[in-house]
């Protein structure tokens, strides 16, 4: 019995979903990666008992009940640790595992921990749902082994530590107050921006940009006609992009919203619109 497969097989036993890399490397050797990690002795024999060697990955997060806390002092998670438990105290002993240069420190969990690089602190990552750790006695592709720098039962992390590894949300959109306007608009100008807005804040994922420079344009037309005040109209898009996500998306956010606001209002300027045209 090889000493991966024998390691392997000791991992599986305690609970743990694994499956294999590519030798020296941290590649999956599977098609589905580690989405076909598993703890089934018959599935682990056919992995690991040929004549092809293969690097140990567990996979992490609720799959296998642990996480596991990546330090790199090549990029100062030493240091960043020493401060953290300068501050917070010092971490339990756990199960932990070196790494080329760094180490791992594995964390049982009874919830999803989200994977991160660098959110707790700089040069220290977290491998939880979604991604998978190397075990020893793998191959690292710098050229060394993985070794256990301990083999104790791994333990739960101080709460301090898990509040760490979740992303901050961003604090709610609190629109600003808006000013008195000065030349109000009629029923007509006020009931078109009313219902523009209002179904732009209630868009789904998926048409939102689109709908923004609709609603931008069909605005600035009735701006142009003299029936809305340009200010007041940026002012209610700016709301209804916050209200469907579209100005704190990551794939869109203030620039890229405000950019189609302008672009689809300055279009709809060169065809006023009013009551009277309609």
């Amino acid at each position: 019995m090889s000493a991966t497969l024998d390691a392997a097989i000791g991992l599986a036993a305690e609970g743990y979903s694994i499956f294999p890399c590519i030798y020296g490397t941290k590649e999956p050797a599977v098609r589905r990666g580690f989405y076909s990690a598993s703890a089934n002795p018959a599935t682990i024999g056919r992995w690991f008992g040929g004549t092809v060697e293969y690097n140990l990955a567990i996979r992490t997060g609720m799959a296998s009940g642990i996480w596991v806390l990546d330090i790199d002092p090549r990029h100062g998670g030493d240091k960043s640790l020493a401060e953290l438990e300068r501050e917070h105290g010092a971490l339990p002993p756990t199960r932990a595992v070196k790494t080329a240069d760094g180490w791992h420190l594995w964390w049982l969990t009874d919830c999803p921990i989200q994977s991160s690089d660098n959110r707790v602190a700089q040069g220290i990552g977290v491998k939880g749902d979604g991604t998978y750790a190397i075990a020893p006695p793998s191959l690292h592709p710098d050229g060394v082994f993985y070794e256990w720098i301990s083999t104790a039962p791994p333990v739960y992390a101080p709460d301090w530590l898990v509040r760490l590894t979740i992303k901050p949300q961003p604090p709610p959109y609190t629109p600003p107050p808006r000013p008195p306007h000065v030349g109000s608009p009629g029923a007509y100008g006020a009931a078109a921006l009313d219902r523009e807005t209002e179904e732009l804040a209630n868009c789904p994922r998926g048409g939102r940009n689109n709908e923004t420079n609709l609603k931008a344009f069909r605005l600035g037309q009735l701006v142009a006609g003299g029936e809305l005040d340009g200010a007041e109209v940026e002012r209610r898009l700016i709301e209804a992009c916050h209200a469907n996500g579209l100005m704190t998306d990551r794939g869109d956010g203030p620039r890229k919203t405000m950019a189609t606001i302008r672009s689809g209002m300055r279009a709809g300027l060169q065809f006023p619109r009013s009551r009277r045209s309609a």
